[in-house]
């Protein structure tokens, strides 16, 4: 009973002790596996490279990542200088650590080092190490003996400067008791200092550095018919004669780019941060030469264990070529450098499932690795073959490409949304692959057909459903979720908008869009069905959070302004409740939640909202970042691999968090683009400026359609009328035909022919009654009886219509380059008031209805915009105006309707507005060219 008692009380101890200490004991002694470990090193290095002038640069990663492969240091334990101009020393310098000589370089500096006079130090460590780098990179040829003399060489009024700064420092060893010897030595010593200062430290030049670039990884120059990118520029002939084959290998490889798209500024200088982003590119291609090897992998375990008494920590890792490794880390002691999300740190914030590049030196050692945020794409298309051993697969895609996938073990496979391996996909099958840069992270099989039936599905019975990213004449693009997906726009696509028929330009950018399909092995759509205006935003709100209800999903704002044609204006609420039933809730970047919100309460956001059932529901919320900087300007510049662009001279940055609106829709922030007119509300935080809002400036209704047609709006005398056409001629004597181009008149001097349809809408506004088509068709016999007006039918009898005013509403459309005009609306004798020939009274406007007044005859339009012909640009207007609509002609989504069927307009359609200034209570509108 003892012995048990006493194997019990063991037990139990053992098992204390495995929950008071959880970790493993783990040996490499048996395993089959590289094990690879941390650096001392590097753990030192981390606490010299934590600089914090790189917060909001876009050359952050770049510096950080050069920094830790130790190609390039900080000005000090604190700054990198980002932005700070690059000498000839010091970009010879970064070239030649690239190239792994650092060594060779400060012991060819050593052996020139200068004897020292008595305690007098003039020239530091890094001055000799200077001349070593330089050195190194003439002898390797990096540096030729051309350019070095060029640097060199300066005028006899510089090297008088120097000799006079030279008996200037010298001054101050007078009373020292120095020997004849000893001054000599100083004076060159210093004569040597102030000469470098005035050579190698000059501004080096971006041809320079490409040039140097070339030669340190061997680039082939390029010559010839192969010779392109260059001529890209118009500055290229500045570029020097023998450097531009070298700068043209560089270009080509993509490790520079010009400063702008037409200009590659050979003579301009290059930043730290370049020159960082430059290592970056380039650092690869060096790997052999700097004694590394890169390995591609996932961390697929972390594992804390226990060893001789010391903590450390195992990461599993597969990799892309399906090896595996482990990483042995001693942390604080053996550790690496790493960097993720743009934050560096040591191996700690490795997690599961991370896909990391990571360097391995000749001591088996990792000295960086990188969680590298690549961006998501997609493949589609149908599998070619399948190699199970291998974890390989082949895909054909829609363009009867092939492509080979090798998967991870971590690769979700999922068919028609359940769970699969790889020998659940099948020849044949369509498939969607999510890449993450080159690794296969999801492949997503896709079996919609009987297998009775040999491929063929009902029509319509495949669907895809998602919001329009991009869309032409012939492709749509949509967002599927997080995915990217593109099918084929035929003629014979059918679209649909409230179960009518639409017109493809009604499609926007933001639609939510149901597409079908006929067949499963075609990206052909058989029709494409839009959500109506539920999702529409209705406002954009700024306010700050007064409450959260998690459980109702609900946030009660306060101080509440919304935005209105350029302004933010109060709301007449003192709070608002909106419905917030999504995800998409941002605090910046990252995606946040209801109850992370409301721990940050008073905080402002901003909030796109969507109107439906009465109900205002959140279909974007931003928390705000910083003090609001509000611009209204031209987008001038934009890259999207640093999600970074320029407005009114400033650079901001936008992300997944950024609320973009265009035409009412929530677009994508893909959906920016250069010489865009935008309104944007931004938020400086420690210097960093970060777009929170943006309103895209609408595309203008009688702009280029998708769907190659447009609608012009004409302003002449009725020439001729005859077999379904109609002939515009001048207004007058000393005036020719007006067409409106570019939001303003201008006179067309030659007769235009247009067609006259049986389904155009001709409308007398001086009589206030529309005129069947008929009636206006010469090879028709019209027998004036039938016309019951008589006002009407005089007219009619009398072709009193011949060389009369009127507006011609036409839609053209061009084929294969040639244009046709058909009328779709004419108003006929409109009061047009002359001023010595000019027209003076119209005007344009864009506006969105507000309100529909049948009983009074008038529409009330917001956000009002004129066109000011002066600065030739849309203006906004304050507050509302009611327009008097019984003289306009009316086209809704390039349907003509009469007075009877105004009731048809909706609230917040865009509408554009021809009218004239009659009284000084309502205007008259003459043409209102809608789409809802």
């Amino acid at each position: 009973m003892g012995n048990l008692r006493n194997r019990l009380s063991l037990w139990l101890a053992v098992l204390l002790m495995v929950q008071i200490f959880p970790f493993s004991v783990f040996a490499f002694d048996d395993t089959d596996y590289p094990v690879y470990e941390g650096s001392a090193n590097q753990t030192a290095l981390y606490s010299t490279i934590q600089f914090n002038d790189l917060q909001g640069h876009w050359a952050r990663q770049a510096a950080q990542e050069a920094a830790a492969l130790s190609i390039m240091k900080g000005l000090n334990n604190r700054q990198f200088g980002p932005n700070r101009t690059l000498t000839y020393a010091e970009a010879l310098t970064v070239v030649v650590k690239a190239m792994g000589l650092e060594a060779d370089a400060q012991q060819a500096g050593e052996a020139q080092m200068r004897p020292k006079v008595r305690d007098i130090l003039l020239m530091s460590a890094a001055d000799n190490w200077a001349k070593g780098y330089i050195q190194v990179a003439s002898q390797k040829g990096i540096l030729t003996p051309q350019e070095s003399n060029e640097i060199l060489n300066l005028t006899q009024t510089e090297r008088d400067r120097i000799e006079s700064q030279v008996e200037q420092q010298l001054s101050i060893y007078e009373n020292r008791d120095l020997t004849p010897a000893e001054i000599n030595t100083l004076q060159n010593q210093v004569r040597e200092l102030l000469t470098t200062k005035a050579t190698w430290n000059r501004p080096v030049s971006r041809q320079q550095v490409a040039a140097w670039v070339s030669r340190a990884i061997e680039l082939e120059p390029v010559y010839g018919s192969d010779m392109v990118n260059v001529y890209r520029f118009n500055d290229w002939r500045q570029i020097d004669t023998e450097k531009i084959p070298m700068v043209e290998a560089v270009l080509q490889r993509g490790l520079m780019t010009g400063t702008s798209a037409t200009a590659f500024s050979p003579k301009g200088q290059l930043t730290r941060g370049q020159m960082a982003q430059l290592v970056v590119n380039m650092h690869d291609d060096l790997l052999e030469a700097r004694g590394l090897r890169r390995i591609n992998g996932e961390v697929n375990d972390v594992e804390n264990i226990q060893d001789a008494g010391k903590n450390k920590r195992i990461y599993t890792m597969r990799n892309d070529d399906n090896s595996k490794n482990y990483i042995l880390v001693e942390p604080n002691q053996k550790d690496f450098i790493t960097q993720k999300n743009g934050n560096l740190g040591l191996s700690a914030q490795l997690s599961i499932g991370d896909g990391m590049r990571y360097y391995i030196n000749d001591k088996d050692e990792v000295v960086y690795g990188a969680v590298d945020a690549a961006r998501e794409s997609k493949l589609e298309g149908f599998i070619d073959a399948v190699d199970e051993s291998q974890q390989q697969l082949n895909l054909m895609d829609f363009s009867d490409k092939l492509h080979m996938l090798t998967l991870q073990p971590s690769t979700q496979i999922r068919i028609n949304g359940r769970d699969g391996a790889l020998k659940d996909l099948l020849y044949g099958m369509e498939i969607v692959a999510t890449l993450k840069g080159d690794r296969i992270t999801a492949i997503e099989g896709i079996l919609e057909e009987d297998p009775y039936r040999h491929g063929y599905i009902p029509p319509g019975s495949r669907v895809k459903v998602g919001d329009v990213l991009f869309i032409n004449s012939d492709t749509v693009e949509i967002k599927v979720g997080d995915k990217r997906e593109k099918y084929h726009i035929t003629a014979y696509t059918q679209l649909l908008r409230s179960d009518a028929r639409a017109n493809l330009f009604e499609i926007k950018e933001g639609d939510r869009v149901l597409l079908s399909f006929d067949d499963i092995y075609s990206p052909d759509i058989a029709s494409i069905q839009v959500e109506d205006q539920e999702r529409h935003i209705d406002k954009i709100y700024r306010g700050k959070i007064d409450s959260v209800n998690e459980r109702g999903k609900e946030i009660l704002l306060s101080e509440v302004t919304f935005y209105e044609s350029g302004k933010w204006v109060k709301h007449p609420d003192q709070k608002v409740k909106l419905k917030a039933e999504n995800d998409k809730l941002y605090d910046g970047a990252l995606k946040t939640t209801l109850k992370s919100l409301s721990a940050a309460k008073g905080s402002e956001i901003y909030a796109a909202v969507e109107k439906s059932y009465g109900v205002e529901r959140v279909a974007k919320l931003s928390l705000k970042q910083g003090s609001a900087v509000l611009y209204e300007s031209r987008i001038t510049d934009i890259q999207f691999g640093t999600n970074r662009m320029v407005v009114d001279n400033n650079s901001f940055s936008f992300h997944p968090g950024t609320i973009v609106v265009k035409n009412n829709r929530l677009v994508d922030m893909l959906n920016l683009d250069l010489s865009q007119s935008i309104y944007m509300a931004a938020d400086v935080n420690r210097g960093n400026r970060s777009a929170s809002f943006i309103a895209i400036g609408d595309s203008g209704i009688l702009d280029d359609r998708i769907d190659g047609t447009r609608i012009m709006v004409y302003q002449g005398n009725v020439e001729d009328i005859y077999d379904y056409g109609i002939t515009i001629g001048r207004l007058s004597y000393q005036l020719d035909y007006l067409k409106l181009e570019n939001n303003q008149w201008t006179e067309v001097s030659r007769s235009k022919k247009f067609t006259l349809t049986e389904d155009s809408y001709i409308f007398d506004s001086d009589l206030k009654k529309e005129i069947n088509s008929s009636y206006f068709i010469d090879t028709r016999y019209i027998d004036p009886e039938d016309v019951e007006d008589e006002e009407l039918r005089k007219r009619i009898e009398n072709r009193f219509y011949i060389g009369k005013s009127a507006y011609f509403v036409v839609k053209e459309t061009t084929i294969d380059g040639e244009t046709y005009a058909e009328v779709l609306a004419l108003n006929l004798t409109p009061k047009i008031i002359y001023d010595r020939g000019r027209v003076n009274t119209e005007h344009s406007a864009m506006a969105v209805i507000d309100k529909v007044d049948l009983d009074n005859g008038t529409i009330t339009l917001g956000n009002l915009k004129y066109w000011n012909a002066l600065n030739k640009r849309w203006e906004a207007a304050s507050g509302s105006e009611a327009v008097t609509m019984d003289n306009a002609v009316v086209l809704i989504n390039d349907r003509p309707v009469s007075q009877d069927e105004i009731h048809r307009l909706k609230p917040k359609a865009r509408a554009y507005v021809i009218k004239n200034k009659k009284s000084s209570v309502n205007d008259d509108a003459y043409v209102v060219i809608v789409e809802q």
